[in-house]
């Protein structure tokens, strides 16, 4: 499977605690240090009991996502991808925003 597909299925686990990490993290670019930051929300979410989701901690963990999702768009940017992959990034940053949106809506435990 490549980088892109993991991803974008890691993004739709996520919510529901099913993916703990991606297997590109150990890269040394661009795409290894998106796949270090979604170990990073991955974990964070990990550790969170359901329903406890402070508004501090959803705000810090969009974040996350919002430089994942700037550095997809920097990857997707450069031109060095084929249209096929460029479908597939954008699949995947789509799959990211839908995790933004799970996230905004999230109920809030402790502020």
């Amino acid at each position: 499977m490549d980088w892109v597909s993991e991803l974008r299925q890691g993004f739709r686990a996520l919510p529901a605690g099913g993916v703990l990490s991606v297997s590109f993290a150990d890269r040394s670019d661009t795409i290894g240090e998106v796949g270090r930051e979604f170990n990073a929300l991955a974990a964070e979410l990990g550790r969170m009991p359901p329903g406890d989701l402070s508004r501090e901690r959803a705000h810090a963990l969009r974040n996350r996502l919002a430089g994942i999702l700037a550095a997809l768009h920097l990857v997707g940017a450069t031109g060095a991808l084929d249209p096929a992959q460029q479908a597939a990034l954008q699949e995947t940053v789509e799959e990211g925003k839908r995790l933004d949106a799970t996230l905004r809506a999230h109920p809030v435990g402790k502020s």
